[in-house]
């Protein structure tokens, strides 16, 4: 029923922008109005139709899944086949997403497509996936969980000695022992002067003890995503660490006290940039507070500067200010939340403590 729902959502959003037919090149779209979870497809949707083109590697994945549109096997190429339908089903006004074909699909698009005329277009789908229905909403809360319990499981094991890719692995092969679909994302782990990275590859570092410690991990469940990201202290924190992490952590909780449906997204990213700001540490919070989890990891709506959204109710996104002080380290301390009608619903539990 929900796929049907999002393909006559998806259709009635074609017909106020007059265009004939959508292609679909992004997996997270296709997978939001059919269900179908393969690493490869591409999808055509029309008003009176939709069809779905894989190889042979997904032929028996999508009769298993409640894949609503027409299966179009294809023996070769997937674009060269969907061109084809374009010129079958005879389409006049052709949308598509301008960020995600190549210049060479374009090309072909345009010359084969038989005067179908192309309207670029930012991500018609994205729009819709922002706003999460209720079995969206608790597949994050139960990626959440997941994510949640894991880091906590994996921090009472970090100890002085450990290296920063042990910290990584223990990290993503307890989430694969424990239900997750997948991992995320590549686990960040960073330590000491590293942790001044935002997004540091663990590497082959040793913790040593009083360092700065920033793990940032994912998890998926369902295709549904969460997010996290803890720093803490292996052993007693210096006064100028607690300093930082605590300013940090005010202005992540001055964001998710301000989050509610109605406010701008840029008027949020401003809130917790204003404590970081008016303590002195502006420059060093140089990206946006959050962005939007959903079936990708990184979605709209994202919380940032320029970011125009009016938040609604049922939306899903991170908050994660930080401080970053190249040779000191770093502080990130970030939480998914759901957006609900009484403001942000925190997803993510495990404890926000500096030390061990």
């Amino acid at each position: 029923m929900r796929f049907s729902s999002r393909l006559d959502t998806a259709r009635h959003s074609l017909e106020k922008i007059e265009l004939d037919a959508l292609i679909l090149t992004n997996l997270q779209d296709i997978r939001y109005l059919t269900g179908f979870s393969g690493s490869a497809g591409l999808a055509l949707l029309c008003h009176e139709r939709a069809d779905l083109f894989i190889d042979f590697r997904y032929m028996t994945q999508a009769a298993e899944e409640p894949v609503g549109f027409g299966i179009i096997p294809v023996a070769s190429s997937l674009w060269d086949s969907l061109i084809d339908r374009v010129k079958e089903v005879k389409v006049h006004q052709l949308g598509f997403v301008s960020s995600e074909l190549s210049c060479d699909q374009y090309r072909k698009l345009r010359e084969k497509g038989e005067g179908a005329k192309l309207h670029p277009l930012q991500s018609l789908i994205g729009q819709l996936r922002m706003v999460k229905d209720q079995e969206e909403a608790d597949a994050i809360r139960r990626s959440a969980h997941l994510l949640s319990s894991n880091l906590a499981e994996i921090l009472s094991l970090v100890k002085p000695g450990i290296k920063e890719k042990e910290i990584a692995a223990l990290f993503e092969y307890g989430l694969n022992m424990n239900g997750a679909e997948k991992v995320g994302f590549e686990t960040i782990v960073a330590s000491g002067p590293r942790s001044a990275m935002p997004h540091a590859r663990p590497s082959s570092r040793v913790v040593g003890t009083g360092e700065l410690l920033k793990i940032d991990g994912g998890c998926q469940w369902q295709g549904y995503h969460s997010d996290i990201t803890r720093t803490l202290v292996v052993g007693a924190a210096k006064p100028d660490q607690r300093r930082i992490h605590q300013i940090v952590l005010e202005a992540h909780d001055q964001a998710v006290a301000s989050a509610r449906p109605g406010i701008n997204a840029e008027e949020l990213d401003a809130m917790a940039r204003k404590v970081i700001e008016d303590a002195g540490y502006g420059p060093y919070f140089g990206h946006g507070t959050g962005h939007g989890v959903g079936l990708s990891v990184h979605e709209e709506p994202r919380i940032g500067k320029g970011s125009r959204v009016l938040l609604e109710e049922g939306m899903a996104f991170t908050i994660e200010p930080g401080i970053y002080l190249p040779g000191f380290g770093g502080v990130r301390i970030e939480d998914t939340v759901l957006l609900t009608a009484s403001g942000a619903e925190v997803v993510t539990t495990t404890s926000r403590e500096m030390t061990l």
